[in-house]
């Protein structure tokens, strides 16, 4: 994926096409690019298109902010990756288990050894099935924890590149699109989900994407088709919200395009699209027919929850712990720590107050000579499908003075497909987010173009300076366990005749506290014996699953013993301490709970006690957990 983006070498604004053509050459050569894609001017104009920084030195610069805000301590990049000990444990096992299977065929890729034994569990969850590719490379030289945290800190500066390209078509001054990457990469909405890779790294696809389609809107080619099927069909395998959102996103403005440019000849246009469509169906048609089989069971629909819509008041509130929103007097009561990440979606100062002088001056010029001429159309669709998804982030209804308002996600609920799945709304704000920070863009050209070079530097700086302080969250980190967490299970296990292995107490979404922070780290040393497991964690649990878990921690009585027998589990791990670190720690002692994580010794060796012999065939004590062989 980042190699999409990086081969096309150039400034901001620019397309690595063949000489000759006004809209591929550098951006100091297209100083006749005004403010909110306006016709050219006749001539150059240096007051808004100042000499670009080298490429080079612009990455060094957000690699810096990258480090600052979204890895700050450098110092564990050998030792913990940044998350909680749910979803970023969640996802090395999804990139691992997808490692592990593949050789193994497609059926094996599928049915993952969770959950034992359903069928097509890989589709709980987004497979992350090009990050996995990615981070297979990484991890055979420099292990785990370093490959992950190599495509973490990677993909937030590729985020800023590519928006800094992006922006880079609307404006000519160079500042303006680099302080426009900043807010959007760092913007609450994204970095309040650092906590789950699969949206950073498909929050760093979007802008890619938006970027290769509007420069085939430009010159449309059968190439530029390929590149943007590309990386359409990564960000699908990446990230299931933002997959099905840019896809509707491209739709919508290609539609519009045709409608506002009536671009000559039209068969160019089609066939670059159609290339586009055949290479994203190539890609992705396989797996999701998996989620489309999955979604045929209403069991795994998604029923409307307000709470995961988005809400007006969500709008003010910044990251968890931010260090300077948290003591702004009216955001910090929306900012408080309680309030759950998906709410947390304030666009930032700059973005709010640039972007509404973008708007203004957009306004401005399309009132004056249409919005058909110059880049223009591409901001105004855009805005109008970020427009679109604003309201589908709003959910199925909404009260509005006191009256309850059907919204328009009811009809994508059940007429459009991948949208059954969704459950956090409030995430498809994010193409909102993306055009206010164009927009901020084009307002702080509109502000600086008549100032001199060094003022310009200097507001530059300052802008971005005030983005990064605003944006400056506490980022969680979580140690990756080893087989030294295990208590001695996974060298037991490979020891022994393979077998279906339960781990009790078992958790289960019945209590989603203790279901998050106690599975994801046992089935991910699981990996080591590859035994299938009755346990699991992942966005879905089967069918029967909540209530086989309350059976199955009634163990040793006749109601567990059946659902053994039923399962023909052959081993049964009691464990003794929790597997691994725990993060928030808040939580470590609610799980470390005798019956709730584990059991304390004399607890299982009480269960234990109580088993009735004849159906024991061997227990084992190890470090952290009792290890019984059933008959």
């Amino acid at each position: 994926m980042p190699v999409v983006g990086l081969a096309e070498r150039g400034g901001a604004g620019t397309d690595a096409a063949a000489p000759g053509h006004a809209d591929d050459a550098p951006l100091v050569l297209m100083a006749e690019v005004e403010a909110c894609g306006a016709e050219r001017s006749g001539g150059h104009s240096d007051e808004v298109t100042p000499r670009e920084p080298a490429p080079i030195l612009v990455i060094a610069a957000f690699t810096v902010v990258a480090f600052v805000l979204a890895f700050p301590n450098p110092t564990r990049l050998r030792s913990s990756i940044v998350g909680s000990s749910s979803d970023a444990l969640l996802n090395v096992w999804i990139m691992r288990s997808v490692q592990h299977a593949l050789p193994l065929g497609w059926h094996a890729l599928w049915n993952l050894p969770i959950y034992h034994p359903a069928p097509n569990t890989l589709a709980y969850s987004d497979t992350l099935f090009p990050v996995a590719l990615v981070h297979w490379l990484l991890r055979l030289p420099l292990g785990d924890t370093i490959a992950f945290n190599v495509i973490y800190v990677g993909v937030w500066v590729l985020s800023s590149w590519w928006m800094y390209r992006l922006a880079g078509r609307f404006v000519g001054y160079w500042g303006a699109a680099f302080v426009a990457a900043l807010v959007y990469t760092y913007s609450s909405v994204r970095l309040a989900q650092h906590v789950h890779f699969q949206l950073v790294v498909g929050g760093a696809l979007v802008p890619l994407v938006l970027l290769v389609f509007v420069r085939l809107l430009e010159r449309p080619t059968p190439l530029r088709g390929a590149v943007l099927g590309l990386t359409v069909a990564s960000l699908i395998l990446t990230a299931s919200y933002y997959g099905p959102m840019m896809a509707m996103i491209v739709v919508i403005v290609a539609g519009g395009w045709l409608v506002l440019r009536r671009p000559a000849p039209v068969r160019d246009f089609a066939r670059a699209v159609a290339v586009a469509a055949v290479v994203v169906a190539a890609l992705d048609a396989p797996f999701v027919y998996k989620y489309l089989m999955l979604e045929r069971d209403p069991y795994f629909w998604r029923s409307f929850e307000p709470f995961r819509a988005a809400h007006v008041k969500d709008f003010l509130a910044g990251g968890a712990h931010n260090y300077v929103l948290s003591h702004v007097p009216f955001l910090s009561t929306y900012t408080r720590p309680t309030v759950d990440v998906e709410h947390r979606m304030f666009p930032g100062f700059v973005a709010i107050t640039f972007g509404v002088i973008g708007i203004g001056v957009c306004v401005h010029r399309w009132r004056r000579s249409g919005i058909r001429s110059g880049r223009r159309p591409e901001l105004f669709l855009l805005g109008v499908a970020a427009l679109v998804f604003l309201v589908l982030s709003f959910g199925d209804w909404s009260v509005i003075a006191g009256h309850r308002v059907t919204l328009p996600f009811t009809f994508f609920r059940g007429h459009v497909p991948g949208y059954a799945g969704v459950r956090a709304l409030s995430r498809l704000a994010l193409p909102a987010e993306l055009v206010l920070a164009l927009l901020a863009a084009v307002g702080i050209q509109a502000v600086v173009r008549h100032m001199g070079p060094r003022q310009r530097l200097l507001v530059t700086i300052a802008l971005s300076v005030l983005v990064v302080a605003e944006s400056a969250v506490a980022i969680q980190f979580i140690r990756i366990p080893t087989s030294r967490d295990d208590g001695g299970v996974d060298i037991a296990l490979r020891h022994l005749p393979q077998g279906t292995v339960v781990e009790l107490p078992i958790a289960s979404p019945a209590a989603p506290l203790n279901w998050l922070y106690i599975e994801p780290s046992r089935q991910l040393l699981a990996l080591r014996d590859s035994d299938p497991r009755i346990n699991g964690y992942s966005g879905f649990a089967p069918p029967g699953f909540v209530s086989l878990a309350a059976a199955l921690n009634t163990f040793p009585q006749r109601r567990a013993l059946d659902a053994l027998r039923k399962m023909s589990v052959r081993y049964v791990v009691i464990r003794t301490r929790l597997v691994g670190d725990v993060t928030p720690s808040d939580y470590r002692e609610t799980i470390e709970a005798d019956g709730v994580g584990r059991y304390q010794d004399a607890t299982a060796r009480r269960l234990i006690a109580e088993l009735p012999p004849n159906l024991v065939s061997h227990i084992q004590k190890l470090p952290g957990a009792y290890l019984i062989e059933l008959k």
